[in-house]
């Protein structure tokens, strides 16, 4: 006689029920036919027994084994699956992984330019000016940089996004304000002056016509009163300067203009301006105006100005 129904495909069944039904059915079969068991052929009728057993056993507990182990592992996929699910929206509620496209506006040496933010903050752009924002704000801040020259800020309140603007090594914080930042790269300060509200330049809480001078050489921070609507009279299309130096003066001239400024003497660089002029006054004009005013004089010669006494 041959033990021919244990074949190891009786128990491969995935399911447990189906595997002990078999086994008892098998186990009932025998039981109503009986052979006589021939130790000559099919050997030592106990240690046959108690392997079949053994291997019955075996099967069954290997197979509890795998369907725990493939309990666990959906337990801890779908664990896994929960707690990503959990912190992809935490973080997309703060703004990570919002993909926003970057925007860069310039402007040529003859336009300025008008901008919308998506809150509804508006930006003028003065001449050879470059401005980074993007298109969406998300996250708890609202972040621009003025890359380049100069903007008025015209922003929209939101207490919950404060507004930020990078200029060079400035940082200016506000929650919704109008105020101007000139940051040309060639001047040798950044100007943050305020037009209405309150603005935070690097911690230095300003108001008002008030400006503070960020001077890009030693890092340091000062501030004065002055007419903020002088300063942003740009807008319009004339140009001004508030209390700046003859030699800041003499660098705007010198881009507006296309010539070179030099001083026969370097006291004279030294010198404060406080003026307006009509966009369509020429170079001539306003050499003539601002040293007449000061007693000084200037010589021409091609595209070279020299300031003399």
């Amino acid at each position: 006689m041959k033990l021919h129904f244990f074949k190891r495909n009786t128990l491969s069944d995935t399911n447990p029920a189906s595997v002990e039904t078999r086994i008892e059915g098998l186990i009932e079969n025998f039981k109503k036919n009986p052979k006589s068991w021939d130790e000559k052929t099919m050997g030592p009728a106990a240690e046959i027994r108690n392997s079949v057993l053994n291997r019955i056993l075996g099967s069954m507990e290997s197979e509890k084994k795998r369907k725990l182990i493939i309990r666990k592992n959906i337990s801890i996929a779908a664990s896994v699956m929960l707690v990503m699910g959990a912190l992809w929206l935490g973080l997309n509620q703060y703004g990570f992984w919002k993909g926003s496209e970057e925007v860069i506006v310039k402007t040529d040496a003859h336009h300025l330019k008008n901008i919308v933010l998506s809150d509804g903050s508006i930006v003028w752009l003065n001449v050879n000016s470059t401005l980074s924002y993007p298109e969406d704000f998300h996250g708890d801040k609202r972040e621009v940089s003025l890359l380049e020259g100069e903007a008025f800020f015209d922003v929209k309140h939101d207490a919950k996004k404060p507004f930020q603007v990078k200029a060079g090594k400035t940082l200016t914080n506000v929650l919704g304000t109008a105020f101007n930042i000139n940051a040309y790269s060639w001047l040798e300060t950044i100007n943050v002056t305020v037009s209405k509200g309150k603005v935070a330049v690097n911690n230095e809480m300003l108001l008002p016509d008030q400006q503070a001078e960020y001077h890009k050489e030693s890092g340091e921070i000062s501030q004065k009163k002055l007419m903020a609507s002088n300063v942003i009279s740009w807008m319009v299309g004339k140009l001004a300067f508030n209390d700046q130096d003859f030699k800041t003066v003499a660098s705007i001239l010198e881009k507006k203009f296309n010539v070179s400024i030099g001083f026969a003497h370097k006291s004279l660089e030294g010198m404060h301006f406080t003026a307006q002029f009509e966009q369509t006054e020429t170079l001539d004009d306003i050499l003539t105006a601002l040293t007449l005013t000061t007693g000084l004089n200037y010589t021409t010669k091609g595209n070279t100005i020299v300031i003399t006494n």
